[in-house]
């Protein structure tokens, strides 16, 4: 049984609504103000929130930006009642990060209508959450395999989140680019175990097959939520601005931004730590290549970006062995 907090003030419409949504089998918590209804939130689980938008201590807006802000609530799905169908209100109310708004008096078909779409919209987004933290999991098994890159993404994820904040990225293109920096590599899944931990160059079969996975992991991810927005990034991270990366070729602004961040970071991620076919580069030695491959391999002002964050957070890094 779902249950449903309505935050309205006035009595006769309050009974209303409990008595439509208990006779549609929700179970039903009420409130008579914006503060009553927080408290309810954070001591129920509630499942939808009915809210009226006119409230005597804060108005119904307040009430749903409170409860999208808050981590513990913002899935929470609010549909804001109205007393009148103006445009500005709903404005007000998308603003606010409302899901839905009502005009009261609201008929109880209607209102089991709301009730069934938003609970229904929050389960799915609640499955979609699953399987993307199912894919992270996979990612991380992926590194697991040969147990030599563990813990090497979040590090590309750090770097790339540090190069994003540097260029003044919106906070939500910064979540997708984390997002995208993290997932980047989980298409070498589809690479055997013996090609990745190889010690020494690969031959031209075994290279083939590295340069597939960012294919698979796009295929991996196309069923995550705002997917659209990563793809590109998992896709393109081994282009290079000359053109001569792979899958696509494709050669400087158009490879995506995400891809030219996320290209910089695992470069600098990769030479910094011990793989399979080398030990890891000296602190001089990854810079000196980043700045031989600017304008190349790498988006060149993203480069220089990317090494003076790099000294600014640890300018005192001490020299760490070199490949012999």
């Amino acid at each position: 049984m779902a249950t449903v907090l309505v935050a309205d003030d006035e009595d006769t419409s309050q009974r209303e609504l409990r008595t439509l949504l208990e006779r549609g089998g929700y179970r039903v918590i009420t409130a008579g103000d914006g503060a009553a209804a927080l408290r309810n939130l954070a001591a129920h689980e509630c499942d939808l929130v009915l809210c009226e938008a006119v409230l005597p201590d804060m108005d119904g807006f307040e009430v749903c930006r409170a409860i999208k802000q808050a981590p513990a609530t913002h899935d929470i799905p609010v549909v804001l009642l109205m007393s009148s169908d103006d445009e500005v209100q709903r404005e007000r109310a998308i603003q606010a990060g409302a899901d839905d708004v009502a005009v009261k008096p609201v008929d109880r078909a209607r209102l089991l209508t709301l009730a069934r779409v938003q609970l229904r919209i929050a389960g799915l987004n609640r499955q979609l959450n699953k399987l993307e933290s199912a894919v992270v999991t996979l990612a991380r098994a992926v590194e697991d395999r040969d147990h030599t890159s563990v813990g090497l993404s979040e590090k590309v994820a750090h770097w790339a989140m540090q190069l994003g904040t540097a260029l003044e990225l919106p906070d939500d293109q910064l979540t997708l680019l984390y997002r995208a920096a993290l997932l980047h590599d989980v298409g070498t899944v589809g690479v055997p175990v013996g090609v990745l931990s190889k010690q020494g160059s690969l031959d031209p079969g075994e290279f083939s097959q590295v340069k597939r996975h960012p294919i698979v992991g796009e295929e991996i991810l196309a069923a995550l939520p705002s997917a659209e927005q990563v793809l590109p990034a998992v896709r393109h991270h081994h282009e290079r601005v000359d053109g001569a990366g792979y899958p696509d070729g494709l050669g400087g602004e158009d490879i995506p931004l995400f891809a030219r961040i996320i290209a910089i970071a695992d470069a600098f991620v990769a030479m910094s730590n011990d793989r399979p076919y080398r030990a890891r580069r000296s602190r001089d030695e990854v810079i000196r290549t980043l700045r031989q491959g600017e304008g190349k391999q790498w988006d060149a002002a993203l480069v220089e970006r990317f090494l003076r964050l790099v000294e600014e957070s640890d300018p005192a890094l001490p020299e760490a062995r070199t490949a012999g």
